[in-house]
């Protein structure tokens, strides 16, 4: 019996080392998906985004926590969160029929870690361009963001409207 539980313990074991070696932590992963945007012209501008807005073939997907989106976003992106975004998406991607109406996408988070990885999962789902885009170069940029707060409560945006906001830095 006591044989069995050691066999058991060392097959375990060797298990688990053989499934760890294969992880890649979440920091690694991202910066490697950023790199790899970079290098095949995936890592969306400033000017290409502001193109995007304007655009009916583009979509800017946000991918951020709703606490995220509310406290600061592009005026014009659409907010697809992370736990189904692409039901979310379909929703402005898709006509009634599933056909494409919007083929090309740039998904936005903070820092372009999370847009790298949802990129991934997009491009599978069959859109023509899929780029990503930090949402702090937005910012520093000195582009306004926008918010869903108010001086009391969150009340989505409606009553008091407090108009755009900018970096510290964008006032001198």
């Amino acid at each position: 019996m006591k044989i069995k539980a050691i066999g058991l313990g060392i097959l375990l074991a060797a298990a688990t080392s053989l499934l760890a070696s294969d992880f890649v932590d979440y920091h690694a992963l991202t910066k490697n998906l950023k790199a790899e945007n970079k290098k095949a012209g995936n890592y969306a501008t400033t000017k290409e985004v502001k193109d995007a807005l304007k655009s009916k073939d583009w979509i800017v997907a946000d991918v951020r926590t709703m606490e995220e989106w509310s406290g600061a976003h592009i005026k014009g992106s659409v907010r697809v969160g992370r736990q189904a975004p692409e039901k979310a998406l379909a929703l402005y991607a898709l006509d009634d029929d599933e056909n494409f109406v919007k083929q090309n996408l740039i998904v936005i988070c903070n820092s372009a870690a999370r847009a790298s990885i949802e990129a991934q999962t997009f491009r599978q789902m069959g859109f023509k361009k899929v780029k990503v885009y930090d949402l702090y170069s937005w910012i520093d940029e000195c582009n306004p963001v926008v918010t869903k707060y108010t001086v009391k409560k969150d009340k989505e945006g409606t009553g008091l409207k407090f108009g755009n906001f900018y970096a510290e830095h964008c006032k001198k």
